[in-house]
């Protein structure tokens, strides 16, 4: 589906017109007699073997200036469409995954010194390095059946969204989207339950400063962090799916429509969301988010995950498709901004509230349980919109195949 200058004047030239003379010129096939004068005269007739080619000046041929027009009112899609997809060579993979790791080291100090920029003095007060090394006095970790019992209780429910999306999982028609969105919420449920279980066992300060609890923590932390991955996997699906369906519906031009929208946002690479969650994760590994109160753990690895949300909510806020709802647009919206303000209010509700750890943390994992859903739905419908889209294709083809048999 990508069309270079020379294709689009072929496709845009008169159809008599031999493919082998340049534009603006069209062969005219004559037979050339002498008279008794030695003057010459034009038979119209096609004579075999005896044919010639004269060029006339069409003047309905697109000119230079006309071709330059058409060719900058053509859509320039960010990806090449064909039938099959194509491999991207060692040097785009190299570049896409340094680009992703430049990325990902501008994120990770972003997201250490972020909280102190939003409540500096709540922040300073909450936030204290550890790398897995706790002290007693400023390590705060909360035990009690209202944390663990919220984080088991997530994970059901990221269990249940993952079931009914794969519902929807159609081989080259959602498959991909649909396994994006299932990886994403699975790391979700991963997170929380492995969060529900050092809450539930590791009770004390000794029990918490063992490779046990590291491995665990970083299990729960780390999931966090890859989550960014999957979540920019599910941006780069999502963009290039709708982007193909907006050029086979006839969107040919990048006017201020807001059907052409879509076809502005550029398709990052795949490599460069794995580069990108593989270095926050490592990072994580290896004790760079670790603090005295484990739970910082989680906010600051959520702020890593800015570039992929807000590749997610450009999805849907630039998506024109009859089948995509705006209540999902709205909804995807939401869903995917709405665990920012969990960052400002944490070590706020730790320094200036009354209410305990185990309020805390039902309060937050309440609110995670709002967001996480409301981007398992979102996407959900979207997936339900490329399955729908598919199955009236299918209808459409085989309602024509028995009219098609009768033409002939």
């Amino acid at each position: 589906m990508c069309m270079n200058d020379e294709a689009l004047l072929t496709e845009l030239r008169p159809k008599n017109v031999a493919s082998s003379s340049p534009p603006g010129v069209r062969m005219s096939s004559t037979v050339s007699s002498s008279s008794s004068d030695g003057s010459e005269s034009d038979d119209s007739r096609d004579v075999s073997g005896g044919n010639s080619m004269v060029p006339i000046r069409d003047t309905n041929a697109p000119t230079a200036a006309t071709k330059g027009t058409i060719a900058r009112r053509r859509i320039q899609p960010n990806n090449c469409i064909s039938g099959k997809e194509q491999r991207p060579s060692w040097r785009s993979i190299v570049s896409s995954a340094s680009l992703g790791i430049l990325n990902a080291t501008f994120w990770i100090i972003f997201s250490l010194y972020f909280p102190f920029i939003l409540a500096p003095e709540a922040a300073t007060k909450t936030y204290h390095q550890a790398s897995f090394q706790y002290v007693d006095g400023i390590s705060h970790f909360d035990t009690t059946a209202w944390t663990y019992g919220t984080d088991y209780a997530l994970a059901v429910i990221m269990a249940l969204l993952v079931a009914s999306i794969l519902r929807y999982s159609r081989p080259n028609v959602s498959d991909r989207l649909s396994q994006r969105s299932a990886s994403l919420l699975i790391l979700y449920g991963v997170s929380v339950t492995a969060g529900g279980i050092a809450h539930q066992n590791f009770v004390t300060l000794e029990s918490r400063n063992t490779l046990a609890f590291r491995f665990l923590w970083t299990v729960c932390v780390g999931t966090v962090c890859s989550a960014s991955c999957s979540m920019g996997m599910i941006g780069t699906e999502a963009v290039q799916r709708f982007q193909e369906k907006s050029l086979r519906n006839g969107q040919k031009t990048l006017d201020s429509s807001p059907s052409s929208l879509l076809l502005r946002v550029p398709v990052l690479s795949e490599t460069f969301w794995i580069a990108f969650g593989s270095a926050v994760t490592a990072f994580c590994a290896a004790g760079g988010l670790s603090f005295q109160r484990p739970a910082c753990d989680i906010f600051v690895a959520g702020i890593t995950q800015s570039p992929s949300t807000f590749y997610c909510m450009i999805f849907f806020f630039a998506v024109q498709h009859p089948r995509v709802a705006t209540w999902a647009k709205v909804t995807g919206l939401v869903g995917f901004i709405l665990n920012a303000p969990l960052l400002p209010m944490y070590p706020l509700l730790v320094q200036y509230t009354d209410l305990s750890l185990a309020s805390v943390n039902t309060l937050l994992h309440s609110w995670l349980c709002v967001a996480w859903s409301m981007q398992g739905i979102s996407m959900q419908h979207v997936i339900q919109a490329l399955v729908a889209d598919d199955e009236e294709e299918n209808r459409v083809s085989v309602q024509s195949t028995p009219s098609a048999k009768k033409m002939h």
